[in-house]
């Protein structure tokens, strides 16, 4: 129950975005500029600040990032391999990775936070510290190849540049260095770096509402029920065996479930939109993938706690 609840909340700023763009309360002309603070302000600082504070200890947890990482690398790989043998290349590919890939983290650490506790929180928290610049590279890697027409030249060195560019490659990059420096940020940096992160989500939700057109939610589309069930149903199933494999604590199997069921992220919107990716189609799989997940998580939820009893 409490966490088809924490997606409430995400499923109403989804819709606020959206009737704030359709009834003019927000201008369309205004919304590029919010996609812009959204992705080179306000989701790179908590991403930053995210890793900086995270406890990046491998001892006991490689097991379960491995565990993770597997179910993620196989997913977002069968997205690819769908959609090259459904000649679906180009941005619609790239957007199908990013929706059968992301997930939503702070989502993910809200519900953690309220049912999994405080030891669930840290390894999650970890886990998201190597997996999420991980996550943005294949990203970006994605959107700059699948992009219309043949692979331009110098492709490689693009990559390379998008990457170094990057602002949440390199916040990412930043937190880690923070991290393992041991270098302690005083109040009046850490502070302001807080207040900025915390309107990463809003604004992130309204973005991805705001690009919805309702009429693509409805239209009989193989692709967009595939990165919602690849995502929701797919992804944990893969954890989950490879959890009883190697045999994880009860504990980690629950929050990885969570992890691996979770809905994707806004963020993957605003990146497809500054890249060039399909912003509208991977913003129908995430509104699909948030409204389902108030089902199916609950659920993953309570199979987890039941393998682990």
């Amino acid at each position: 129950m409490q966490a088809a609840l924490a997606v409430i909340p995400v499923i109403a700023l989804v819709l606020l975005g959206h009737l704030a763009r359709r009834g003019g309360l927000i201008p369309a002309a205004s919304w590029p500029g919010i996609e812009q603070l959204g992705y080179r302000v306000l989701f790179p600082t908590i991403l930053l600040t995210s890793i900086y504070r995270s406890e990046l200890s491998l001892g006991r947890l490689g097991p379960y990032l491995g565990a993770m990482a597997l179910a993620f690398a196989a997913t977002g790989a069968l997205a690819l391999i769908w959609a090259a043998r459904r000649d679906q290349t180009g941005p619609r590919s790239s957007s199908l990775f990013q929706g059968a890939l992301r997930f939503n983290s702070l989502l993910i650490l809200a519900v953690a936070a309220q049912g999994l506790g405080g030891q669930a929180l840290g390894d999650l928290a970890v886990a998201f510290a190597f997996l999420i610049p991980a996550f943005n590279i294949s990203a970006i890697v994605a959107l700059t190849l699948l992009s219309d027409g043949p692979r331009p030249a110098g492709a490689t060195a693009r990559i390379g540049a998008e990457i170094g560019r990057n602002p949440m490659v390199l916040s990412c990059a930043a937190g880690l260095a923070l991290n393992l420096s041991g270098v302690a940020l005083p109040a009046v940096v850490l502070s302001p770096l807080d207040w900025l992160g915390q309107g990463a989500l809003a604004v992130g939700l309204l973005a991805v509402g705001a690009g919805i057109d309702p009429a693509r939610l409805w239209q009989r589309d193989p692709a967009l029920w595939l990165g919602v069930w690849l995502r929701l149903a797919l992804c944990p199933v893969i954890f989950l065996a490879a959890a009883l494999v190697i045999g994880l604590p009860a504990g980690q199997v629950a929050s990885g479930v969570l992890a691996t069921a979770a809905p994707g992220a806004p963020v993957g919107y605003i990146l497809a939109r500054q890249m060039g990716g399909d912003a509208d189609f991977y913003a129908a799989i995430f509104t699909w993938q948030t409204v389902l997940a108030a089902l199916t998580l609950p659920l993953w939820l309570i199979f987890a706690g039941f393998l682990g009893a």
